[in-house]
């Protein structure tokens, strides 16, 4: 694309109809759609624009983009917590950029959970709430892979699911462009995916489908003004109606001065994480009232990251990014994720698990992963060879360390994600160094982490491979952290201010017995439990739903 979206920080004014915080798929959807039928609409984004092609692709530029306190445009947003680690997305088109895509329908049973307040069980059992998914997943152009069972990947997660008696394996719908040669259906221009695994570290061939090839787009033709690298700090009722919202424009290497403007609506959407956080300092330093729930209900959607590593079958991951010319280029691994198995579906939801084939290894990882996947391997749980079979293994571990080749240990590895229901028993605190923190001391204990782990040693076994838990060290328990990718909850949706934080308009409760009107919350945060699939799908619907309401509204 070489129109840039974002306007010069410059051009943002002091006064706003409508201010939208963040522009993952929450705010993405709300921004377009309020534009779509006229609506002034103000996009603040924290993060800095990537445009096709500029995505980082070695290993010292994705180290660059690291957020942190002295590079706070990073594309890559990891909170180290004590119980659970979080990995985020920043930058316009907020989690997109940097996710596998996967757009899923949870099961319908998820929604009858009590937790989920009474308008929204009563659209899922009536079917209503699919229109929703249907409007989302026509505007993502998800689909599934046209050639996925040709790769290798996907033909080994299908041998396992070939053996289970009450498993569904399929491929996935992923929002990358597989056809479209030229403008899209928002008028963006957009190449075909060349199947060169970079999606999870931004895709330089223009083939994902992330907000900023869609929704984005779309709310910038009917008039949106967006803005980046402006981080919303906190909001506060003024006195003549309205919200005053504190903002810094950051710069590549330091955070800018707190400065304010003005706004009749907010929307926060600003991620599980973010609008949590940006609501928590609000009451802590701003006097705004909320709802005692504010934080709690915190899920990492049953996330559970394995390795089988070094099988004796070649299986393709190793990603080798826009350069097709590349001799790497002979090995194709396709999307970060194409394929998955639904476990147990004869069985209660929360029985349930989803598991997707997470490789490919984007190509700015590759050797990283190629010299250091054999020592994190060697405390994982090994097969039962003989002496010839484990000859072979080290010496594919060997020719990893010398040299990349399509014969070494790393390529004949599969990464899998298993999702499922967790608790959601965890808990978003605003430190005195404000900084915010995951609370979740049992969540190790939940049993859905040891059935993923179960499923996924059934798969390195089949494969002959070693298997490990992908996670942190953790000095406290001693344990591999989790880590997801999918945080939910925080400002979750309920029927009043004793079940939720938000209503089911997406107006946040007062805490008083009423609403603040004019500020709502859309996105991850308001899913009140996990969904057991990938989430954006989920989050996009409810956006779509809250947005019809909020137009009548504004109206």
């Amino acid at each position: 694309m070489a129109e840039r979206l974002s306007s010069s920080q410059g051009d943002l004014k002091d006064n706003y109809r409508t201010v939208v915080v963040g522009s993952g798929y929450g705010g993405a959807v709300t921004a377009a759609r309020l534009a779509e039928h006229g609506q002034p609409v103000c996009l603040l984004e924290r993060g800095r624009e990537f445009p096709v092609g500029t995505f980082p692709d070695t290993l010292g530029n994705l180290a660059h983009n690291v957020r942190g306190s002295k590079k706070p445009l990073g594309m890559f947003d990891y909170y180290l917590m004590r119980d659970i680690d979080v990995l985020k997305g920043c930058g316009l088109g907020g989690g997109s950029l940097v996710n596998a895509g996967v757009a899923i329908r949870p099961d319908p049973e998820v929604f009858a959970d009590p937790r989920w307040p009474r308008r929204y069980r009563e659209l899922a059992a009536s079917g209503e709430i699919w229109k929703y998914y249907q409007k989302a997943e026509t505007m993502l152009a998800a689909k599934q892979h046209p050639r996925g069972l040709q790769l290798t990947k996907v033909q080994k997660i299908k041998e396992v699911a070939d053996t289970l008696r009450d498993g569904r394996f399929g491929l996935m719908n992923i929002c990358v462009n597989f056809d479209v040669d030229g403008r899209n259906h928002v008028g963006v221009e957009q190449k075909p995916c060349i199947d060169c695994g970079d999606c999870i570290t931004g895709c330089n061939v223009g083939a994902k489908n992330t907000l900023y090839m869609n929704y984005l787009p779309y709310a910038r033709q009917r008039g949106a003004e967006i803005f980046t690298q402006v981080e919303v700090r906190r909001i506060a009722a003024a006195p003549g109606g309205g919200y005053t919202v504190t903002w810094r424009h950051n710069r590549d290497d330091r955070l800018g001065e707190e400065r304010t403007l003005s706004a009749r609506n907010v929307v926060l959407s600003a991620g599980t994480l973010g609008s949590t956080e940006i609501l928590l300092r609000s009451v802590r330093e701003r006097g705004l009232t909320a709802s005692s729930k504010l934080g709690f209900g915190f899920s990492g959607n049953g996330d559970y990251l394995g390795l089988a590593y070094n099988s004796p079958q070649r299986i393709n991951v190793l990603g080798y990014g826009n350069h097709p010319d590349s001799p790497r280029a002979k090995v194709k691994p396709g999307p970060t994720i194409v394929s998955g198995i639904q476990y147990d579906r004869s069985q209660p939801v929360g029985q349930r698990l989803t598991l997707q084939d997470f490789t490919a290894f984007p190509s700015g990882l590759v050797n990283t992963f190629r010299h250091t996947l054999g020592g994190l391997a060697a405390l994982g749980t090994h097969p039962h060879l003989g002496v010839g079979e484990w000859l072979a293994k080290l010496w594919r571990v060997a020719k990893d360390q010398v040299f990349w080749t399509p014969d070494g240990a790393a390529n004949h590895s599969l990464v899998y994600l298993v999702m499922a229901l967790d608790s959601s028993c965890g808990s978003m605190q605003l430190g005195d160094d404000d900084k915010l923190t995951v609370v979740w001391d049992d969540v190790l204990e939940d049993p859905v982490y040891e059935k993923a782990k179960d499923a996924l040693l059934v798969h390195a076994r089949t494969l002959g491979a070693t298997f490990a838990q992908l996670g942190r060290p953790n000095i406290w328990t001693r344990k591999d952290n989790l880590v997801t990718a999918h945080p939910l909850g925080g400002c979750h949706v309920g029927d009043d201010a004793d079940r939720g934080v938000v209503d089911t308009a997406g107006r946040v409760f007062d805490g008083q017995g009423g609403v603040h009107h004019g500020l709502y919350v859309v996105d991850g945060s308001l899913v009140p439990m996990a969904l057991g699939v990938n989430p954006l799908n989920t989050i996009s619907a409810l956006a779509e739903h809250i947005v019809e309401g909020m137009l009548a509204a504004l109206r």
